[in-house]
């Protein structure tokens, strides 16, 4: 449950609104991550179809992801290093997939509640281990419209949260017993103007094969 509740949030947080483009959301965000190894800050950037992230490592290095939704790609920039290295988010959703046998379908709730003064509606997954709660803002834009999601919407809550729209700005995952061991929660967002290049490795980084970075044991969304 655990694996599950951070690859929902970081995966469902980092999807840039598709559907609408007057309501998609560019600038910065900050969230804050908790889980049993403490808690973490990661610095997020929106614009268009493209995410940048900047999560703190092990070793007090920080890791930049960044998303390009529309090549369906995630690029991850080795910390001081002149590195970068690319996979397929088809490959993401697919692992998302996999995880998510074996846990209880989408459900939209009554609950509301306001999460930096956007009114958000409550969802949730069930299963055997807990529950994972997802807290999503329509007024932000549709984080998870895009095709390589579609697969994953198996039930109405799940259809309607990918064509209606919902920025997650709180997950929250629970054990059985309703203890929270999880919680992602954007905490401060700035709208602004951002440079394509933001987006971008920097010139003269050098592209290297994703597979030394997974047998070294690095996470592109930063885990520990």
């Amino acid at each position: 449950m655990k694996t599950f509740s951070k690859l929902t949030g970081l995966l469902l947080l980092g999807l840039a609104p598709l559907l609408a483009p007057a309501a998609s959301f560019e600038g910065r965000f900050n969230v804050r991550l908790q889980d049993d190894d403490g808690t973490r800050a990661v610095s997020c950037a929106m614009k268009a179809e493209h995410l940048r992230a900047e999560i703190p490592s092990d070793n007090g290095a920080k890791i930049v992801s960044l998303v390009d939704f529309g090549r369906k790609e995630i690029s991850a920039i080795l910390p001081g290093q002149p590195l970068y290295a690319v996979m397929s988010l088809d490959d993401a959703v697919a692992k998302l997939g996999d995880v998510r046998k074996g846990q209880g379908a989408l459900q939209k709730t009554t609950e509301t509640a306001v999460v930096l003064g956007y009114a958000c509606v409550k969802y949730v997954a069930k299963s055997k281990e807990g529950v994972t709660e997802i807290w999503t803002a329509a007024a932000l834009g549709s984080p998870l419209a895009g095709s390589a999601f579609q697969s994953l919407a198996h039930t109405p809550a799940e259809r309607e949260l990918l064509a209606q729209g919902g920025f997650p700005l709180r997950v929250i995952g629970r054990t059985p017993d309703g203890t929270a061991h999880f919680r992602m929660e954007v905490v401060s967002m700035e709208k602004q103007p951002l440079p394509d290049s933001f987006f971008a490795p920097p010139a003269g980084y050098q592209k290297i094969d994703v597979g030394i970075l997974l047998r070294g044991g690095l996470n592109l969304f930063g885990g520990r």
